[in-house]
């Protein structure tokens, strides 16, 4: 692993052409996907979070390449760093909210859902104290009939945790 390489979320309109390019140029490529069946039986992979990569490189390698936007000599495909809100400075994204996202998106996770930030609004914090969430802060929403805990990846998206119980939960 690089030195001070970090996780940089990015924004693209070819999400599956950019995963393999810049597999080339970042030290790791992150692109939660979904397995969905077609009409007639087939599967095909779908972007849980359309148009959206995280990569883990240097923050000047980052900067070239959105600049340059030639990922390889093959191909250019533009994207964008996701900044701070009110700031033009990438955002750098927490190894804690990478972690949260390859478990919430792994095959065997049910009853996880992601939506885009704009979803939703801020409401009473909490943090988990306990299970396999131990330690993750958000908000408590009430989706549907049930309660569910959201942690926000900053101007990025919000990510829904299954149903925890309120005993696991302290409010902050």
């Amino acid at each position: 692993m690089e030195e001070n390489t970090e996780w940089f979320a990015i924004k693209t309109r070819q999400d599956f052409k950019a995963e393999e390019v810049l597999a080339e140029s970042c030290e790791e490529i992150f692109f939660p996907k979904e397995r969905i069946k077609m009409p007639g039986g087939k599967y095909r992979e779908k972007a849980t979070i359309p148009h959206v990569l995280f990569i883990r490189t240097t923050r000047d390698k980052a900067l070239a390449l959105e600049k340059d936007g030639r990922l390889s000599s093959v191909a250019s495909i533009p994207f964008w760093i996701y900044r701070y809100p009110k700031s033009p400075d990438i955002q750098v994204i927490p190894q804690k909210s990478i972690d949260l996202m390859r478990l919430l998106t792994a095959d065997d996770t049910a009853g996880c859902r992601i939506y885009t930030a704009e979803n939703f609004t801020v409401d009473t914090r909490v943090k988990v104290t306990a299970g396999q969430y131990k330690g993750y802060e958000g908000f408590v929403k009430r989706i549907g009939k049930n309660r569910h805990v959201v942690v926000k990846i900053e101007g990025v998206c919000m990510v829904i945790l299954p149903f925890i119980h309120p005993d696991l939960l302290q409010k902050l």
